[in-house]
């Protein structure tokens, strides 16, 4: 079967629903955690980090300009990277070996997140080492990247797991249209609907947690945790 034909399979689609909140989750902790230690950028959030972008340019903090701008490089080496990868697969396959071909495009990600974590753990004084910081970013902008070309083959409206922006617009379209049809909802938009939302908590939730526990020393390790989950969760009948 082709990828949409997998995702119209109702035990795949919750499958692969699991593995876009679990994903959704990993960016939200990457995103903090290089909010707050690396510099102000983010590692997922693009849109966040043209504006920094221009707003180093503008100020003339060259640190500043140079991280966000090597975050956006690299992200976009990432998706790159990820979307050729799965062009090359085949694009029609029994279901267990779409689970093997998602798997290996997440173990990517996965060793990419290890390593940062590693590297995160045995540098001292993040804010006093820009080489580092940069090292971090590229590591963890890579792995989104990569998760970020995953997410988009699935082809769901509205869902990239890397932000929220495009969940919230298909939100408020469902929500639109919840109003302007006054009759029953439809099975698949009320649940829509609710993924679309559940995402956004997601988002927010984590984002919450890792800026409560930023300094602990495991916060950097959760993403690899979640990643494991998510594999596993693949390749488990």
């Amino acid at each position: 079967m082709t990828l949409p034909d997998l995702l119209r399979v109702p035990h795949e689609c919750r499958r692969i629903g699991l593995l876009i909140v679990l994903l959704t989750l990993t960016a939200a902790w990457i995103d903090m955690l290089s909010y707050l230690s690396l510099g102000r950028v983010f590692a997922s959030f693009m849109t966040g980090n043209l504006l920094f972008i221009g707003l180093g340019a503008v100020q003339g903090n060259s640190g500043f300009l140079i991280r966000a701008l090597v975050a956006v490089l690299v992200f976009l080496v990432g998706v790159t990277f990820g979307s050729f990868c799965l062009e090359r697969a085949p694009q029609q396959q029994c279901r267990t070996a779409w689970h093997h071909t998602f798997a290996r495009h997440l173990l990517m990600e996965w060793f990419l997140l290890l390593v940062y974590a590693i590297l995160w753990r045995v540098t001292s004084n993040l804010s006093q080492q820009a080489g580092a910081q940069i090292l971090l970013l590229c590591l963890a902008a890579l792995g989104m990247g990569i998760q970020g070309a995953l997410v988009l083959a699935f082809k769901i409206p509205g869902v990239v797991a890397d932000a929220v922006t495009a969940t919230l617009i298909t939100l408020g379209q469902r929500l639109a249209h919840r109003l302007d049809h006054q009759g029953p909802q439809r099975q698949e938009w009320r649940w829509s609907g609710l993924f679309l939302a559940l995402l956004c908590l997601i988002y927010v939730g984590s984002a919450v947690v890792v800026a409560l526990t930023s300094a602990f020393m495991l916060t950097p390790v959760v993403p690899v945790i979640v990643m494991t989950i998510a594999i596993l969760a693949l390749l488990v009948p």
